[in-house]
């Protein structure tokens, strides 16, 4: 028994040389090599979290000044914005993008010129060219800002993050400043809804416009009764009412009413038609002194048929002022 414990306590004296001998090896920061990611040393003061909205056919570009974050990048990267805008230039500061799921800095090649990427619906780093492409980000050196934009073909309902960061170039990224957005794509300029027509030739389903006087409002920047008196029909005004086509989103900017104005008589694919044209099945009409929007029958249409059409409002004046309904309506 004792020649065990005696062997047993010189292999233990044994491996703890070894161990001391080695100590360096297991205590010194690991250096990555350029095919590597980093890891992310998690740091909430070193995190600078944005939401970031995108209003369909109203992108603006959300900018970020660096200065405004001048204290924070002295006290995390122990440098001032400028010093961080020459690091870029010189190498001494790297701008990468960061992978939260996997808790690492992603060193993927920029995309977007020589300072930022483009990503695709899912916030994956994408190329241009690539399909679904909806935001990027990029930093302007002579600015001194960070930009996120969305793009043209962002559809709403679209939410994801772009993470990037600033770090000090060693052999680690411990020193760093990162910004988290969160990117959302929506569209407060739609108006969904569902009506019933009832029965009857030329009958109709009023849909009235005070229910939506806010947001008439928030998209038009006119009250409803500066609204309503402001259509260009009558001479004077810049409102206009177009049809829109459900799939493609695209307004008919080109036909002239064709029912009382403003409004349309449609067919059954909800296109504007003329009165007893074939397929002729429904009219839009918008009724400035009751304020309502009427959508009607044709006559001898079936009980049960259903249509999709999307009614809008412009201002011709400015391409950012408009609102849509989206109905479904059914006959009764």
């Amino acid at each position: 028994m004792k020649k065990i414990n005696i062997y047993f306590l010189a292999t233990c004296f044994l491996i703890g040389l070894y161990s001391c001998e080695d100590y360096d090896d297991f205590s010194s920061k690991h250096v990555y090599s350029e095919d590597e990611n980093p890891y992310l040393r998690v740091d909430a003061d070193a995190t600078i979290i944005t939401d970031t909205e995108f209003e369909v056919g109203r992108f603006e570009p959300y900018t970020i000044q660096l200065d405004d974050y001048a204290e924070k990048f002295e006290t995390e990267m122990g440098m001032t914005v400028d010093q961080v805008i020459s690091g870029l230039n010189n190498g001494t500061v790297l701008f990468y993008n960061i992978n939260l799921s996997r808790n690492i800095w992603n060193k993927a090649a920029k995309t977007k010129g020589s300072n930022g990427w483009y990503y695709n619906s899912s916030g994956v780093i994408s190329a241009e060219g690539d399909n679904n492409l909806t935001a990027t980000v990029e930093v302007d050196p002579n600015s001194k800002t960070l930009i996120v934009n969305a793009l043209e073909a962002a559809k709403a309902g679209t939410v994801f993050q772009i993470n990037v960061g600033f770090a000090v170039n060693g052999p680690d990224y411990d020193q760093y400043i990162r910004f988290l957005f969160n990117v959302s794509i929506t569209d407060p300029s739609i108006i969904l809804t569902s009506i019933t027509i009832p029965a009857g030739d030329y009958n109709n389903f009023g849909i009235d416009l005070e229910q939506y006087a806010d947001i008439i409002e928030y998209n038009i920047g006119m009250t409803l009764d500066d609204f309503v008196n402001s259509f260009d029909h009558n001479g004077g005004g810049t409102i206009h009412m177009n049809m829109v086509d459900i799939e493609s989103t695209e307004w008919d900017l080109t036909s002239s009413y064709t029912a009382n104005p403003p409004g349309y008589w449609l067919n059954n694919e909800a296109k504007v038609c003329n009165w007893g044209e074939t397929g002729f099945s429904l009219y839009a009409e918008t009724n400035l002194s009751d304020k309502v929007l009427y959508i009607g029958r044709a006559p001898e249409l079936a009980s049960g048929n259903k249509y999709n059409l999307s009614v809008g409002y412009r201002d011709t004046s400015d391409d950012s002022k408009f609102f849509r309904f989206i109905i479904t309506a059914t006959l009764e």
